[in-house]
């Protein structure tokens, strides 16, 4: 029996990806290939039907066989030797084998099932657990020591690559749980799978695919960015100059860095993407949501969650990142079962990438455990402003998802600002009130007698200072909607 030992993953995933890529319809002589995606130590969903397509002889027979059922299926390859198994998935355990024969046989070793995850954005995703050169992710050394293959996490990363036009495989492997592998593996993910799999006891798959730099619609396809005026599709069917990066270039990610992904089952996705796109928040809006609806689409397995980190402040001009932070806030609203993990408290001042890559992780577990997997007794959710009124000159600030209360953990609040109809912020005296069992904030400025607006952070760069009880940060915001001027 031949086995699909590592030499032969590598050169024949990579042989394979390159004809794809080439020329969909290749034919491959005798002997199962499968896209990378669908490899020895992958984790499966659980209690789904799930696809796995490969490649053999045109009009070859395959008989598949998996290791948690008694019954195998066998199908012909069509005249351009693809094929495509559809199984169900039990709960979880593992390790399985899933067997191949046409004529060979391919045998596909320890597999899991469990919960799967894709993990996907620019560079603050990307960024490793180890760090990168001078820009640390802080508890890495431990938690990249204390790495164990026999934890049942597994993880997948897709290699960076572009295309005019969707291809069905890309380049990667699934790698276990170990030291050596965790180091390089996205450090927002992997806090993420962790933090999972430790609640849930249960074998967690991440999938990985981010490039640093890249813009929103790099990862959209041609058909969701049809029609949107502001962007320009020409590189696509032509060469043509441009100052962007190839992963700012609108389709060239989603074709190669996500279309190949799309038969693989997922529960759902968590997104750490934005500071390219923050010169042009209105058009964000636009495209985040649309963005989310192609990527379901893309997959075709339902409003599966999808959660997301607001960027974490960083300097730029007064109001750049601020606004975009807006953007991302509003858009909770704009798609269906998603959830934001707001990173007021970690940002860098002098580096974009924060270093605390643990907290963006376990906040955007916090959202799948309660809003997913329905878990109760604890916040995932943080305080959002809700209203304000004028009573005589101070402003009195309500907020949601505050049942507990809020706190500065017994600080002065530093970052609120207060206007009046001249539009002029001022500097705002700010505290934590509590009336009839109703906590809110009142600010105030002996600047401002007959205040109209007030700010929280709204700036490139703000360290925030206001949380829930629970310890969940409050996103900055506005209650004015005035231009880019002010």
């Amino acid at each position: 029996m031949i086995r699909l030992q590592s030499f032969y993953i590598v050169f024949g995933k990579v042989f394979l990806s390159i004809c794809l890529a080439a020329l969909p319809l290749v034919n491959i002589s005798a002997k199962v290939v499968l896209p990378s995606i669908f490899g020895d130590n992958m984790v499966l969903q659980q209690n789904r039907e799930v696809k796995i397509s490969g490649m053999t002889e045109p009009g070859r027979k395959v008989k598949m066989c998996v290791a948690w059922s008694k019954e195998s299926q066998t199908l012909k390859a069509d005249k351009s030797g693809n094929f495509q198994f559809k199984m169900q998935t039990p709960s979880a355990g593992g390790p399985y084998e899933i067997t191949f024969d046409d004529g060979d046989i391919v045998v596909l070793e320890n597999i899991l099932i469990g919960e799967v995850w894709l993990c996907s954005g620019q560079s603050n995703m990307q960024m490793p657990v180890r760090g990168q050169l001078n820009q640390p992710v802080i508890g890495s050394n431990r938690i990249i020591a204390q790495a164990d293959p026999q934890i049942p996490i597994r993880m997948f990363t897709v290699e960076k690559a572009t295309a005019k036009s969707p291809v069905t495989d890309c380049i990667g492997s699934w790698v276990e749980n170990a030291s050596v592998h965790v180091a390089e593996f996205s450090a927002v993910g992997y806090f993420f799978g962790q933090y999972l799999q430790r609640q849930l006891k249960v074998p967690v798959g991440l999938i990985h695919t981010s490039w640093g730099a890249s813009n929103i619609q790099a990862w959209m396809s041609e058909e969701s960015l049809r029609g949107i005026p502001e962007i320009n599709l020409d590189h696509l069917t032509s060469d043509v100059e441009t100052k962007l990066l190839p992963q700012q270039l609108p389709c060239l990610l989603h074709n190669a860095m996500i279309y190949p992904l799309k038969d693989y089952a997922i529960r759902g996705v968590i997104w750490y993407q934005g500071e390219s796109n923050v010169q042009n928040p209105e058009l964000y809006g636009k495209l985040f949501p649309a963005f989310v609806t192609d990527l379901r689409s893309t997959f075709a397995q339902g409003d599966f969650p999808f959660y997301y980190a607001q960027i974490a402040p960083f300097p730029l001009t007064k109001f750049e990142s601020a606004r975009l932070r807006e953007v991302q806030m509003r858009c909770m609203r704009d798609i269906s079962r998603s959830g934001m993990a707001v990173l007021m408290d970690i940002g860098e001042q002098k580096c974009i990438h924060p270093s605390r890559k643990m907290e963006v992780g376990e906040r955007l577990a916090y959202w799948a455990l309660g809003d997913t997997y329905g878990k109760k007794g604890f916040a995932y959710a943080s305080p959002e402003y809700d209203s304000m009124k004028v009573v005589k000159d101070k402003v009195r600030l309500s907020f949601k998802n505050d049942e507990l209360g809020l706190t500065s953990y017994y600080k002065e609040l530093k970052n609120f600002e207060i206007a009046g109809e001249d539009k002029v912020f001022y500097p705002a005296k700010a505290y934590i009130m509590k009336r009839e069992n109703k906590v809110y904030v009142e600010v105030g400025s002996q600047a401002v007698t007959n205040p109209v607006a007030v700010r929280y952070a709204f700036k490139s760069f703000a360290v925030g200072d206001l949380f829930g009880v629970t310890g969940l940060p409050v996103s900055s915001f506005r209650t004015d909607d005035w231009g880019p001027e002010n």
